[in-house]
């Protein structure tokens, strides 16, 4: 995520509070557990100007099942159209502005802090952003 996560994600958020159960502090904002699909989670990032970063999360089960190591892809709505080509997740979001995600948490039972390299579009994931689990 090179230029994306210094400039793009830096300029599209100002998080929003989140309410999901699950909400991960980052350098970027809040990260909330939106919802589940088949086959995986989506964690969302509110860019308080009707912009969003989606992450989709493969593989990864609702709170209470045993976390590891999760690969996946991000999604942003921005309309920065960073890739040549259009990614559409599993719940209809679609942008050119996307990448791949691997994602590992540090401990494996709920709440649990998370480490993840982030990619721009096909690219190998290389940058770190961590996640700090917000609990109540």
């Amino acid at each position: 995520m090179r230029m994306f996560s210094r400039c793009v994600i830096a300029a599209l958020l100002a998080a929003m509070p989140a309410t999901a159960d699950e909400v991960w502090k980052t350098d970027l904002g809040e990260i909330m557990w939106e919802t589940d699909y088949d086959g995986g989670a989506i964690f969302r990032i509110d860019t308080g100007k009707g912009k969003l970063v989606r992450f989709y999360i493969e593989g990864i089960e609702p709170t209470g099942a045993p976390r590891g190591h999760f690969d996946g892809f991000w999604i942003s709505t921005s309309d920065e159209g960073l890739c040549s080509a259009e990614l559409a997740g599993p719940d209809g979001t679609r942008s050119r502005t996307w990448g791949r995600v691997s994602l590992t948490f540090v401990d494996k039972e709920f709440p649990s802090d998370w480490t993840a390299l982030t990619g721009e579009c096909m690219g190998e994931p290389h940058e770190v952003m961590t996640g700090r689990a917000l609990t109540s």
